[in-house]
């Protein structure tokens, strides 16, 4: 009997947990760990950051979708040790596997910048993105007894895939916050280091995006580059190296993420927590090892370069995996991962986005593209768990 180990309940783990079902016999042991029992639709974390919809709604129970087969832990991965094929716990004995699927997902990643850590407030989960809100609605709320005009100014650092979605979402949520607590008018301003937005799209549709947020509102400061993060101010430089500064009492951190930290704790020659694996998804030197989803750099053989990590490669991934681990244990070759993006939406509110979708990478964008965005929610949840997932948390508020 092999017993088969799976870190992470994200995307790519929850995908292959799924498959691993189909594809391995049942003699064999299906592992599970996650550190929260809680799977989380990441990709719309910006709408719990903006008050925008229940945290319910993007989350569901590992333990209610895997079935009794899968031996479900909750604890925290501490170490992988692949040269001794076992994996540390904080709170349970180590494990050791036959086969690993490792699929840890990403952290928030500050780059070293001085004071980001301790000033401003990551995305990272769902605890997280539920204290952006949480927070933002407090100092709103405090604006009355403070009449402090930095509790009316919300800096987002980062206009990237993450930073446009919220802003989006905060265009919706803010007018709300303003009339429940009766305060003047709220500044939403972003801070990034590029002279555009959204490079992974035509240059169209970054545009599009821009003439949405300057139709909100929304202060862009293209070209600056953060020096500081300070408890009431994020400091910057422009084109011409003179600094700036913008003040406000809600910083939010959306400049960039990396793999868990567990991977170079772990020792795995790595670059941002990412882990180059081979074309069937494998460790070098170690075909008994998958690495899949945020921890994992799959190369795009066209371009020499890896693949961007999104949910829908961590779930194409994920299936790979599977059937790889399914093959080996019949004794049969392992199959090269190929990928093919079916395109890219991002979302600008629950009414507007834009996207790139087919081979041909059609342009959308309005409404149209807003609707795309709730049908890939629904995909996903399909694909990770079951089709009563779906029923139960998906968007079909399509029209209303």
């Amino acid at each position: 009997m092999a017993t088969i180990l799976v870190l992470g309940g994200g995307y790519a783990g929850m995908r292959a947990v799924k498959f691993l079902q189909r594809e391995v016999p049942s003699e064999h042991e299906i592992i599970l760990v996650d550190k929260s029992g809680t799977h989380t639709e990441k990709t719309n974390l910006h709408e719990v950051a903006a008050g925008t919809i229940a945290p319910e709604k993007i989350t569901y129970e590992i333990n209610d979708i895997i079935g009794s087969r899968v031996n479900f832990i909750r604890d925290t991965v501490t170490n992988v040790d692949v040269d001794q094929k076992q994996v540390t716990l904080a709170d349970h004995e180590p494990i050791t596997y036959d086969y690993l699927v490792l699929a840890l997902g990403f952290q928030s990643e500050t780059f070293g910048l001085k004071g980001a850590e301790e000033n401003a407030l990551p995305m990272d989960d769902l605890a997280t993105s539920e204290a952006v809100y949480q927070h933002i609605e407090k100092t709103i709320k405090g604006y009355n007894q403070t009449q402090d005009p930095n509790d009316l100014t919300i800096a987002v650092c980062g206009a990237g895939f993450t930073g446009i979605e919220l802003l989006g979402e905060l265009t919706q949520s803010l007018p709300k916050l303003q009339t429940k607590y009766n305060t003047p008018a709220i500044k939403l301003v972003c801070l990034e280091r590029m002279t555009s937005i959204l490079p992974m799209f035509d240059k169209s549709l970054g545009d599009y995006a821009m003439q949405f947020l300057a139709k909100h509102n929304v202060e862009m400061k293209l070209g600056s580059s953060i020096t500081e993060i300070t408890p009431n101010s994020v400091m910057y430089t422009d084109g011409n190296d003179q600094e700036h500064e913008v003040k406000a009492n809600t910083i939010v951190w959306t400049v960039g993420v990396s793999g868990s930290h567990v991977i170079a704790d772990s020792g795995f020659e790595q670059r941002r927590n990412r882990v180059v694996v081979n074309d069937d998804l494998t460790l070098k030197d170690h075909p008994e090892v998958y690495i899949i989803g945020d921890v994992s750099a799959v190369m795009d053989p066209e371009s020499n370069r890896p693949y961007p990590t999104t949910a829908q490669i961590a779930l194409a991934a994920g299936t790979q995996a599977a059937k790889n681990i399914g093959l080996q244990l019949r004794g049969r070759a392992t199959q090269k991962f190929v990928y093919k993006s079916s395109g890219t939406v991002a979302s600008l509110s629950d009414r507007d986005g834009i996207g790139e979708i087919g081979s041909s990478n059609r342009k959308v964008k309005g409404y149209v593209a807003s609707a795309l965005k709730k049908i890939i929610t629904d995909r996903s949840l399909f694909e990770s768990a079951h089709l009563s997932t779906v029923f139960a948390k998906g968007r079909f508020d399509l029209y209303h």
